[in-house]
């Protein structure tokens, strides 16, 4: 009886690519903030176009290149260890020795201050120094600014300055220009509902009456004063009109009729006239 084998170049084939696949997965490595009580999902967010790319950056004396890497590592190749968030490179030694490497700060002890266009990102626990800044371990800080001029993949990084003149807190100072940065404000749309459209129309029908019936009365009826007031006896009388109006609709008694009043006559007038005859002088 025969028993099939597996085929070895299949199966490794197999492997390798499950392999490949779910270390694709894996999310690229992240800064870890300190001294932050917001959490560290939300401090990503602003860099979050950002993560992960690498640029690279000479200084003006052509002396030191730089790698800088945004919450990733720095050095692909990993010679100088985990976690390097910026390295300082020598491009060509003085005294013919093998090039030296400096890392200037590391990821997994970062810092992020915010601002409205511009974000600083710090990397602390870099080499120490060695003979000035107190020896204290070097760190960087980059600053990402919003220019919306740059294309997304094409941002420049310039070389502010290398503060080691102070006995402490001496520091690397990048710049990097993103659009990607930048804060996307949504336009405002502003919408009239139907209420708000038909208290519009209102307004300017009455305007257009006030208007019109002013230039009416004065110009071709030659009103003068109060006159003016288009329909002035009507609006002089609408607060009473009003009244009667109310008087009808909302009282529900029972209205009491008029009581009618009998005229003087002339009949009247003539007793009255007769009684106060003794008065006058004889």
């Amino acid at each position: 009886m025969k028993y099939l084998q597996p085929q070895t170049p299949f199966f490794i084939f197999l492997f390798t690519f499950i392999s490949t696949l779910v270390n694709g997965q894996k999310s690229a490595p992240l800064c870890t903030f300190i001294n932050h009580k917001t959490s560290q999902s939300e401090m990503h967010k602003r860099l979050q176009p950002l993560l992960g790319k690498v640029f690279e950056a000479t200084d003006s004396n052509n002396l030191y290149t730089y790698n800088i890497g945004i919450c990733v590592n720095a050095d692909p190749e990993k010679k100088f260890g985990e976690n390097v968030g910026v390295v300082q490179n020598e491009i060509e030694s003085k005294d013919k020795s093998p090039l030296k490497h400096w890392i200037i700060g590391c990821y997994n002890n970062s810092q992020l201050i915010e601002g409205t266009d511009w974000v600083i990102l710090e990397y602390l626990d870099g080499q120490k120094y060695g003979t000035h800044c107190g020896k204290e371990p070097r760190k960087a800080r980059i600053m990402i600014t919003c220019d919306s001029s740059v294309k997304s993949g094409e941002e420049t990084v310039k070389i502010f300055e290398e503060e080691t003149d102070k006995s402490q807190d001496c520091y690397y100072l990048f710049e990097i220009s993103s659009p990607d940065i930048c804060i996307k404000v949504p336009p405002i749309t502003i919408s009239l509902s139907v209420g708000s459209v038909l208290v519009i129309i209102f307004i300017v029908v009455v305007c257009l009456y006030i208007l019109l019936g002013f230039l009416y009365n004065r110009l071709v009826l030659g009103a003068k004063g109060k006159e003016q007031i288009p329909n002035y006896s009507f609006w002089q009388d609408f607060g009473n009109l009003q009244a009667d109006g109310c008087n009808f609709i909302c009282r529900t008694g029972i209205r009491s009729e008029s009581k009618p009043y009998k005229g003087l006559g002339d009949d009247q007038l003539q007793e009255e006239d007769d009684r106060d005859d003794h008065l006058l002088p004889m």
